[in-house]
């Protein structure tokens, strides 16, 4: 199923925070936030938003590669979550 929206991405995970207060979990991505602070909103904003704006990719394959990236076995690595981003998009982003 295509998503259109970072919420349509967190609906599909039952987030479950682990690590009281984010300490220690700076290694991995959270899938499925919903309260004030959302990882992923972070991680569209900050390195994809910019490439779409500047025409390099499509909102809906940045979307994609999110949700793609997301679907890595719980706990994800960073790293991890940042390949696969890179790999749905054919790009490097992430330094």
């Amino acid at each position: 199923m295509a998503v259109s929206s970072i919420d349509d991405i967190n609906a599909k995970y039952q987030y479950d925070d682990r690590v009281s207060g984010g300490n220690g979990d700076g290694d991995l991505v959270s899938c499925g936030q919903h309260g004030t602070y959302n990882e992923l909103s972070y991680i569209y904003t900050t390195y994809l938003k910019p490439l779409i704006a500047k025409g390099t990719i499509s909102e809906s394959a940045a979307l994609n590669a999110i949700d793609q990236a997301c679907s890595l076995p719980n706990p994800r690595k960073r790293d991890a979550f940042y390949k696969k981003v890179e790999q749905a998009l054919g790009l490097k982003v992430f330094n």
